[in-house]
């Protein structure tokens, strides 16, 4: 009798195992909120979240009654998810929004987001990638944003380690982590790093990116910001981003496409700051990391040329300050500094991703380390300041719960002020790099 127990309850454990069944979390049918820049920063939103069942509608509006009601304008099934995206359009600027998500019987706490000024007012934004592997090390980062309260944030690529179904829901289940205790979120800019490389159009069905090879430009009120894509590059993205041998011109196609986009919309740019973000560094500060021979010879003059003062680099899993450059054959790996009219090179990664040796400093290189951060970037009509935010590294330990985040009155008051207790890199230039 209990022989036949025993098989009857290894069959009933056999059967539960090879089932998909569906978990759903308490008292809620919605979850992995995210916020979504895809358009005017200004006027719109992309609120973007994962529906467990029944038929959801976002309402949203200035007050907390949100009043105004959308249905999402798309959905996608994808890693595990089934994503819904509810595209936010003649919004007012400079404005807070609440929202929440219904369903019949249920709906979610009501959270809220800023739109961008419209006028001259300035603003803080956050900047950083390479996300992946490491979980305690990006959660860190993500509790700080909840402290600091940036207008946005800009994400360098290398979200995950693989992009599968169980790392992208993990990564979403974190971004929680992001909000501040009053409900308030934040938006993504999107970039293409090469983990995601498995699926080219990863971004499109998790953020709704509306140009599957994600390179475009966002507006604000003096300030351009360029996403580019760096595996678009032949010969450098593999897996999904590579085309068949046989095609290869297509993959050269692609490449230009967006270099000829970049070139004919910065001649028409008319900002005061223009501002790029892309995964891959044209010079890397790795020394076994391959050098950006096309980015730099179809870019870096571009860069030069149209006035771009700041570009943001990931991919390294490593911190640096350049020197503003310009291109030339005869300098130090094609760049000399020009403290006039020189972008400058920040970056390369490490919100998460194992920290990995500076070992290639050049003439030209201002500062260099090693550790887990991001960019604090404070954003003026008159100038550009930029603090790199520490929260250690694999071996150090460091608590982001002990920094004392703004409220929104304090930042209603003076939009660019930051917490006076953030771990800040210092360098020979200081806490704060200006341009």
């Amino acid at each position: 009798m209990k022989r036949i127990y025993y098989l009857l309850s290894l069959a009933l454990l056999l059967f539960i195992s090879s089932c998909s069944i569906p978990t759903f979390p308490k008292n809620s049918y919605s979850d992995k909120l995210r916020l979504i820049w895809n358009d005017d920063p200004m006027t719109t939103m992309t609120i973007a979240w994962n529906q467990y069942r029944g038929d959801p509608t976002l309402s949203y509006g200035l007050t907390k009654d949100t009043q105004q009601q959308i249905k999402p304008q798309r959905q996608t099934d994808y890693r595990g998810m089934h994503n819904n995206f509810a595209r936010l359009t003649v919004l007012k600027p400079n404005s807070r929004y609440y929202f929440k998500i219904c369903t019949q019987n249920n709906c979610t706490k009501t959270n809220y987001f800023k739109t961008a000024p419209s006028n001259n007012e300035a603003f803080t934004f956050i900047a950083g990638g390479d996300s992946r592997s490491i979980p305690r090390g990006r959660m860190r980062g993500n509790i700080l944003i909840s402290k600091i309260r940036p207008l946005f944030i800009a994400h360098g690529g290398d979200y995950t380690k693989d992009g599968t179904a169980n790392e992208w829901q993990r990564w979403l289940d974190e971004w929680q982590l992001t909000k501040s205790t009053d409900g308030r979120m934040y938006p993504l800019l999107l970039t293409h790093g090469n983990h995601e490389n498995r699926d080219r159009e990863m971004l499109n069905k998790l953020f709704d990116v509306p140009n599957i090879n994600v390179y475009s430009k966002l507006n604000f009120n003096f300030l351009s910001l360029y996403t580019l894509n760096t595996e678009l590059e032949p010969m450098v993205g593999y897996y999904d981003m590579r085309i068949k041998k046989e095609d290869q011109w297509y993959e050269h196609k692609r490449w230009d496409a967006q270099t000829k986009w970049l070139k004919e919309t910065l001649e028409k740019d008319t900002k005061k700051w223009k501002i790029l973000s892309y995964h891959r560094p044209l010079r890397p500060h790795k020394k076994n990391k391959n050098e950006g021979r096309l980015r730099y010879l179809d870019w870096a003059p571009l860069f030069y040329k149209h006035g771009v003062q700041l570009a943001i680099e990931c991919d390294s899993h490593l911190v640096k300050y350049t020197k503003p450059l310009k291109p030339d054959l005869f300098g130090e790996e094609g760049f000399v500094v020009d403290k006039e009219k020189g972008t400058t090179f920040i970056g390369e990664g490490s919100w998460g991703a194992p920290t990995r040796q500076n070992n290639d400093d050049k003439s030209w290189t201002l500062a260099s380390g090693r550790f887990w951060q991001f960019k604090l970037i404070t954003a003026m009509p008159n100038r550009l300041e930029i603090r790199t935010v520490k929260f250690g590294d694999e071996n150090r330990t460091y608590n982001p719960n002990e920094i004392q985040g703004l409220s929104q009155e304090q930042q209603n008051s003076n939009p660019i002020e930051i917490p006076n207790d953030l771990d800040l890199w210092k360098t020979k230039k200081g806490t704060v790099l200006s341009i």
